[in-house]
């Protein structure tokens, strides 16, 4: 018994000696061990660099301003996104990124192409039809004189891109802004009043990496630098829609057609709040909101005055909230500033949740409701980008 217990007692310290030397070897031969790691899938290293060559003007404010600098950068990710699809055909991430940065960079042909291909292997994304849309309605809009008659098949995909995210407004209100721009209010109109009986207003990631840089502040620069540029180009269609419905009512109050003015006032407020509730919840769209609020209660409270309604009191009180809020929401830019510039969060999911905490307490004073954070979009949930919002003539090279 003696031995057996004196040979455990060694098999013991055997077995301590050997897993500290293997722990300490580890420590020691990390780089190896890193060496060592699986391959990473077929591509990515490809995909990593067109995003880097995409936001490479994230690193110089001059640059990130310049038209030809963005313009350039575009152009120089699309061949390596290329060789990302070519590594590996069968991803569709790889499709709709190659899409979206080819439209961003006017090559309609070459990202409708993608987009189909994507479409090909995956067919519930509502991303690739709004992508499908904005290369359709690019088309439609390169002959503005018959793009009022060319339109349908980007209506049909933004469509199919709403039937696939039944709960979101944006899909539809990318339509209606299409329909306006060729001069359709006969097909926008229907989408609008569609898209407002919808409960959320999404924002969705673009599927590019988030670690494209070693540190860690470069690196949410390089990612805020792609993601709020197609974010703001979101909003900027939401806006184009609302702009569209006040012109609208403001022909019908020159007509004296004041119900009919009013109706279309009340569906610019409503897609105003719409923004406004966006989420995630940023200082992007909560400043996007209050333009679009303060338009609508001004053509709102004008109606009420011509029609001797007390209800114009309401909207010039509704319009001194905003103007209230815009103070509150350049307070809480400064607070937000203040709290990340000694050191950024660890994540971007805690950087997009700190900025909606600021922004809530702006959004409640506007008399909206903020809504639940889905900032952190996986693969599982509704991946949806919008290409950038196309004029009504085709852009010159290094339009966004």
């Amino acid at each position: 018994m003696r031995d057996r217990g004196a040979l455990l007692l060694l098999s013991l310290r055997l077995t301590a000696v050997l897993l500290a030397a293997l722990l300490l070897g580890l420590a020691l031969a990390a780089p190896l061990a890193r060496a060592a790691a699986p391959a990473p899938p077929p591509g990515e290293a490809e995909f990593r660099a067109a995003w880097i060559a995409f936001s490479a003007p994230s690193a110089d404010p001059e640059k990130a301003r310049s038209l030809e600098a963005r313009q350039q950068a575009r152009m120089a990710a699309i061949p390596k996104m290329e060789e990302a699809v070519s590594a590996d055909p069968k991803n569709p991430l790889y499709y709709e990124s190659l899409a979206y940065i080819c439209l961003t960079a006017g090559q309609y042909e070459k990202g409708r192409k993608a987009v189909d291909q994507g479409i090909a292997l995956k067919r519930d994304r509502p991303l690739l039809y709004l992508l499908r849309g904005q290369a359709e309605a690019a088309r439609a809009q390169m002959n503005p004189r018959t793009a009022r008659d060319n339109i349908g098949p980007a209506l049909s995909a933004f469509d199919q891109a709403g039937r696939l995210d039944p709960q979101n407004s944006l899909p539809l209100l990318q339509a209606a802004s299409v329909a306006f721009d060729v001069g359709r209010p006969d097909l926008a109109l229907p989408r609008v009043e569609q898209a407002l009986q919808r409960p959320t207003c999404r924002l969705y990631r673009l599927a590019l990496p988030e670690n494209l840089d070693p540190d860690r502040g470069a690196s949410f620069r390089m990612w805020q630098y792609a993601q709020l540029g197609a974010w703001m180009e979101l909003l900027a269609r939401c806006r184009n829609a609302h702009s569209s419905l006040l012109r609208l009512g403001e022909k019908a109050e020159e007509e004296n057609d004041l119900p009919g003015a009013e109706a279309r006032f009340q569906q610019a407020l409503a897609v105003g709040r719409h923004a406004g509730q966006a989420e995630p919840n940023l200082f992007i769209t909560v400043a996007t909101a209050l333009d679009l609020l303060e338009d609508a209660y001004g053509a709102l409270g004008r109606v009420a005055e011509a029609r001797g309604d007390p209800q114009a009191e309401r909207w010039q009180g509704e319009a001194g909230v905003i103007r209230v809020a815009r103070g509150q929401l350049a307070g809480a830019l400064q607070g937000y500033i203040k709290e990340i510039s000694g050191s950024p969060p660890p994540s971007l999911d805690q950087l997009l949740a700190l900025e909606g905490r600021h922004v809530a307490p702006v959004i409640r004073g506007m008399g909206l409701q903020p809504q639940p954070s889905q900032a952190g979009v996986g693969e599982e949930r509704p991946a949806v980008t919008l290409a950038p919002a196309l004029p009504q003539q085709q852009p010159a090279p290094g339009a966004p």
